[in-house]
């Protein structure tokens, strides 16, 4: 298994069409991806994608992907590491995939002088809390969250 960061120098309607034929349910909460939409996403100022695959004779398999970005506190400037999403396709979880994947993210928030990376899920996501406990986090916070829709 291998996990790169992506820009938009590599082949975007290549992992487009991987993510979009890969296997999510509904804890993925997944979109169907267009190429204009990540490229974008891509060319914002501190996003980061991350996708994980695993080589074989036919190819790469995607077996996940993450998108995140740097922020700045605008009190003392400190930088830290938001991740959005971490998501593993159906057919490839409790293979280390989604633990690789943010060690991979730790370390970008590490080399880019992060203080710290946060991240939230749902309480009852179990496999989640459970991938995000096993990498020792400094604090687990109980926290409710708002959406809130525009008319847009």
């Amino acid at each position: 298994m291998i996990v790169r960061t992506i820009t938009g120098e590599d082949n975007l309607p290549t992992l487009v069409a991987q993510i979009n034929d890969a296997s999510w349910d509904e804890a993925n909460e997944m979109s169907v991806y267009e190429v204009e939409a990540l490229s974008a996403y891509l060319e914002r100022q501190d996003t980061i994608f991350i996708a994980c695959h695993e080589a074989h004779a036919g190819g790469e398999t995607l077996l996940g992907i993450a998108s995140s970005r740097i922020e700045m506190k605008p009190y003392d400037k400190a930088l830290w590491l938001y991740v959005d999403e971490v998501d593993v396709c159906t057919n490839h979880r409790q293979r280390g995939v989604g633990k690789l994947m943010m060690q991979k993210l730790l370390e970008i928030a590490e080399e880019q002088g992060c203080e710290e990376l946060w991240l939230g899920t749902e309480f009852d996501n179990a496999p989640a809390n459970a991938l995000y406990e096993s990498l020792s986090p400094d604090d687990i916070a109980k926290v409710i969250g708002y959406t809130f829709e525009t008319d847009e």
